[in-house]
């Protein structure tokens, strides 16, 4: 298992190939610049010395028998590899799911609608989660970067929804129903922006129109549905959407002004940034800078020496999502 490569040697993984980048050297010999998966983690792997009809053979979404070298390379394990071979297996094997039951996260977060009190905010909640439960449970919330795995899209909305009752409970002047019933909903066009649970791609929708632009419009269809589209509790639930990536730069086209909206935008940026962080410090040594996160302003991260002094991943704790 990835999680398992804790020293420099030879390794033997079976994974699935979930980047195939082809590349050349400054000599304009191909190599392939991978990103090896399976059920635990995620590892860069660079495979030289190929020629032009191997550097083609191998794609993304093929389970493969990676044989190499294991090395640290700018903070970060790298596998050198030496081989590959195709081997027989189901990708959902080889991808990380949400850390907890399937059936469990769907109950926690049908839970969380039926503590709400404004019916209009319920009904549309309920309804757009509901005629797109499958999906919803299943897709990941995003392409790369965080929570990306089957599960991670009601995963992400739920460990929101966690943090926003700590703050509900320290600032009790919010409204419970449009913050939590915002958080569920804020992503739920993802469910049509990405084709597949599993290695998704952006669809055409999702690349014409984007979801936030579908989330505004799956609020209105409901609404209309239900007779509430002139609401005030829905045209601020669409405000909630619109506005929940913080800035005109990010992709919203308004900017949070309701208090509820600020806090949406303030969670869905810690929630993420923490994931990509804990994954980054699973894979760094204790005393030890970790590689470079592009995706955090190009910060490398360090990991306290005391947190685990035989060099295992954090322990994650499933019920805070810390």
């Amino acid at each position: 298992m990835i999680q398992d490569l804790q020293q420099e040697g030879k390794v033997v993984l079976p994974c699935l190939i979930t980047k195939s980048d082809v590349g050349r050297t400054a000599k304009n010999a191909p190599y392939i610049s991978l990103i090896l998966e399976d059920c635990t983690g995620s590892l860069d792997a660079k495979y030289w010395n190929v020629s032009e009809e191997e550097a083609k053979l191998w794609k993304v979404g093929m389970i493969v028998e990676a044989s190499g070298d294991l090395i640290r390379y700018r903070n970060a394990w790298q596998l050198r590899v030496r081989s590959l071979k195709q081997i027989e297996g189901n990708p959902i094997d080889y991808v990380r799911n949400a850390p907890i039951e399937h059936e469990k996260l769907k109950c926690d977060v049908y839970e969380l609608i039926a503590h709400m009190t404004n019916p209009v905010i319920k009904d549309v909640v309920k309804e757009l989660i509901a005629m797109n439960e499958e999906q919803y449970f299943t897709y990941p919330a995003a392409v790369r970067n965080h929570h990306n795995f089957p599960g991670g899209l009601a995963w992400h909305s739920f460990s929101m929804a966690q943090l926003a009752l700590s703050v509900l409970k320290q600032y009790e002047w919010l409204d419970y129903d449009l913050l939590i019933g915002g958080i569920l909903i804020h992503d739920i066009a993802k469910v049509a922006e990405y084709s597949d649970p599993i290695l998704p791609e952006y669809t055409v929708q999702g690349n014409l129109l984007g979801h936030i632009s579908m989330a505004s419009n799956l609020i209105d269809r409901v609404a209309v549905a239900l007779d509430v589209e002139n609401s005030e509790e829905v045209m601020l639930l669409k405000h909630m959407v619109l506005s929940h990536h913080g800035k005109y730069d990010y992709g919203s086209p308004v900017l949070p002004m309701i208090a509820e909206a600020e806090v949406l935008t303030l969670l869905d940026n810690l929630d993420s940034r923490l994931f990509m962080i804990h994954e980054t410090l699973n894979e760094t040594a204790p005393g030890t800078m970790g590689p470079k996160q592009f995706a955090l302003d190009g910060r490398m991260f360090y990991r306290k020496t005391w947190e685990d002094r035989e060099n295992q991943p954090i322990k994650k704790n499933l019920e805070t999502n810390q």
